[in-house]
């Protein structure tokens, strides 16, 4: 771990509101509710389910 060299953000460089967690669990719900669609995703996990036996 004292290897890494990560970059420490000192105040806000850009015009952008900084996110209380309160705030971004909101916004996260709001994409959930909005923008996802439950539909495709259960499709698309389908898709991915392996349905075949498997021996060796």
């Amino acid at each position: 771990m004292d290897d890494l060299d990560l970059p420490v953000l000192v105040g806000n460089k850009s015009n952008s509101k900084i996110l209380s967690m309160d705030d971004y669990f909101e916004f996260v719900k709001f994409h959930l509710e909005h923008t996802f669609d439950r539909a495709a995703y259960k499709t698309w996990k389908e898709l991915l389910t392996v349905d075949v036996t498997f021996s060796l």
